[in-house]
C-alpha cells in the first residue's frame, strides 16, 4: 500500500525550506501510483479555509442556542459530527452560524488529521479555533478529497510532518504539502461521493432514531416526579450493596416509574430472556488464530462490545480466523456491552450477519424460539435508555466505565408495554429500505432503521478502503467492478 521512505542524504535547500533539523520532518512515504498532487492543488488559492474561533471557557453555558463544536466532536471513526460531544455558548458572546450542511471539517490541533462532513440539524453552530472549514476549487474534489483525507497514507504524511514534543500537537497548514494520489478516471468522483454521502448520513440518521427511541421511553415510562425516600436497613441488608449509586434519586425515580406503570413490569427472566457470557477467544478454546483489520475470504466477524456507538450502530469490526469452530450470535439475540461502556446494545435481527464476540460482552438470549423478533429490539432499546438516563451508570461498579456483572441483572426491572408502543420502537430499530452503496438516496437512508443502516455503513466502508487501496496502487478496475463490490 505504502511504505516509509529514510532519506540518506538532505539538500541544504531542504532544510532551509523546512525551517527544522528535525529527523522527523524529512520522512517520506511513498505509494504505487506515481501520479500525485498536494492538497492545495484541491484547495481554492485564494481562500483554502476558514479558521474556528476560541471564544475561552468563560463563555460557556449549560445550554443555549449557540452550539460550539470542539475538536473533540471529531474522530478518526466516523464520518459525522459527534454531537453527544457539543458544548454550548453564551449568543450574547457569539451569535450565528459558521458552518452551512455539507462543509467539510478539518482537525489542525491535538487530534490532527481527523475530518468529518457536517450534517446539519439547523442549529446556530460555531466551531474551535483548533478546526478548520475547507474551501474547495469543485464541489467534485470535496469528497475525493475526505475519502484520502481518511486514510493512512495522508495522516502518516501529515503525522510526519509535524512537530514532536508538544503537550497538544499543532500542524498548521502543513496538511496542504501532503500529497494524495491523482484521481484516474472521471467516474471515481460521483461514486466517492456517493460512498462518504450513505456513510455521514447513515450514520446521522441512526443516532436520530436511537434519540427518538429515548424519547419515546421517557415519555411513555417516567411519566411522574417521585419523592425520594432514603433506603432503609431491610434493602441495604437484602442488597449487600453500599455503593451510593444504587440509591441515587436517578435510579429511585427510574425505579418506581417502572414499578408504578401502567402495566406492570417484569423481571428479565419473566419477559422471557436468559444471560450468556461471550466466547473466551483464548488458545485453548480457538486454537491457533490470526486477527485482524482487513477482511479476508474465510475469516469470522468480530466485534468487541466497546465498538457499538452511541448510534447504536458498529463502529468498526475485526476479522478472526480460528482453527477451532467459532460460536456466533444468531437472529434474536442481544450483544450487551457489559464492561468499560455498559448498557450498550446491538439487536441481531436476522442471519445474515454472522459475527461473534469476546468475553467482555453479554448475550441477551429468548428462553423460547417463539418469543417474537420485536420483543427482543425493544428490550434492546429499553436497555439502551437506561443507559441514556445515567441508571446503568449507577448500578453498575468499578471504574473506567464500571462493571455489569450476571448477578445485578435482578436490579433491571422491564415494564410490560402494550404490542402497539413495541411495535413503533421495532419500527425505528428494524425496517427495510432500496439501499446502494454507489447511489446516494436521502429518503430510503431516512427509512431504513438502525439493523438495516449498521450493514449498508459496513458495506459503504468495505467498497470505499478498496476504491482507494486500489487507487494507491495503480490498480483501479473498471467502474461495473465496483459497483457489485458488495453484492
Amino acid at each position: 500500500m505504502h511504505e516509509l521512505i529514510v532519506p540518506t542524504e538532505v539538500k541544504i535547500s531542504e532544510i532551509k525550506e523546512n525551517g527544522s533539523l528535525s529527523p522527523n520532518n524529512y520522512k517520506k512515504l511513498t505509494i504505487n501510483n506515481k501520479h500525485r498532487h498536494m492538497i492545495s492543488f484541491y484547495m481554492d488559492s485564494d481562500n483554502p479555509y476558514i479558521k474556528g474561533i476560541e471564544p475561552g471557557s468563560s463563555a460557556y453555558v449549560p445550554k443555549s442556542k449557540q452550539v460550539f463544536l470542539r475538536n473533540s466532536c471529531i474522530n478518526g471513526i466516523q464520518f459525522s459530527v459527534d454531537k453527544d460531544k457539543y458544548l454550548y455558548l453564551n449568543p450574547f458572546y457569539y451569535s450565528g452560524a459558521m458552518i452551512r450542511d455539507g462543509d467539510v471539517l478539518f482537525c489542525t490541533d491535538a487530534n490532527i488529521g481527523d475530518c468529518c462532513l457536517f450534517i446539519s440539524d439547523n442549529e446556530n453552530l460555531a466551531f474551535s479555533s483548533g478546526i478548520i472549514k475547507l474551501n474547495f476549487q469543485q464541489e467534485k474534489y470535496k469528497y475525493y478529497v475526505m475519502a484520502f483525507m481518511r486514510d493512512e497514507y495522508f495522516r502518516e504524511q501529515l503525522n510526519a510532518k509535524t512537530p514532536r514534543g508538544a503537550t497538544i500537537r499543532h500542524s498548521g497548514d502543513l496538511f496542504l504539502e501532503c500529497e494524495i494520489p491523482d484521481c484516474p478516471e472521471e467516474w471515481v468522483y460521483p461514486l466517492m461521493e456517493a460512498l462518504i454521502k450513505n456513510i455521514a448520513y447513515s450514520e446521522h440518521s441512526a443516532d436520530s432514531k436511537l434519540r427518538k427511541s429515548e424519547e419515546l421511553f421517557f415519555q411513555e415510562i417516567i411519566s411522574q416526579e417521585y419523592d425520594y425516600i432514603n433506603p432503609s436497613f431491610t434493602e441495604l441488608f437484602n442488597k449487600a450493596r453500599l455503593d451510593s449509586g444504587i440509591y441515587s434519586n436517578t435510579v429511585f425515580q427510574w425505579r418506581e416509574n417502572v414499578k408504578h406503570y401502567k402495566h406492570g413490569y417484569s423481571s428479565l427472566s419473566d419477559f422471557g430472556f436468559e444471560l450468556k457470557r461471550g466466547p473466551n477467544l483464548a488458545k485453548r478454546d480457538l486454537g491457533r488464530s490470526i486477527q485482524t483489520d482487513t477482511y479476508r475470504n474465510g475469516y469470522s466477524v468480530l466485534i468487541y462490545p466497546s465498538d457499538i456507538s452511541s448510534s447504536g450502530y458498529i463502529l468498526k469490526v475485526a476479522y478472526l480466523g480460528a482453527r477451532n469452530p467459532i460460536w456466533f450470535l444468531g437472529e434474536k439475540d442481544i450483544l450487551f456491552a457489559a464492561e468499560g461502556t455498559v448498557g450498550k446494545t446491538f439487536a441481531v435481527c436476522d442471519e445474515t450477519l454472522h459475527f461473534t464476540t469476546n468475553f467482555h460482552g453479554t448475550i441477551i438470549h429468548p428462553k423460547r424460539k417463539t418469543i417474537p423478533l420485536k420483543k427482543c429490539i425493544f428490550l434492546a432499546l429499553y436497555l439502551n435508555f437506561m443507559r441514556y438516563i445515567k441508571v446503568f451508570e449507577r448500578i453498575s461498579v468499578g471504574a473506567n466505565g464500571g462493571s455489569f456483572a450476571v448477578g445485578y441483572w435482578d436490579n433491571v426491572l422491564i415494564p410490560n408495554v402494550d404490542e402497539a408502543f413495541m411495535d413503533l420502537i421495532a419500527d425505528l430499530y428494524n425496517k427495510k429500505a432500496e439501499l446502494n452503496p454507489s447511489a446516494f438516496n436521502f429518503d430510503a437512508i431516512e427509512e431504513a432503521g438502525i439493523y438495516q443502516l449498521n450493514a449498508f455503513l459496513i458495506k459503504c466502508k468495505a467498497l470505499l478502503n478498496r476504491l482507494c487501496g486500489d487507487i494507491k496502487n495503480g490498480s483501479l478496475k473498471q467502474a461495473s467492478y465496483y459497483l457489485h463490490y458488495t453484492d
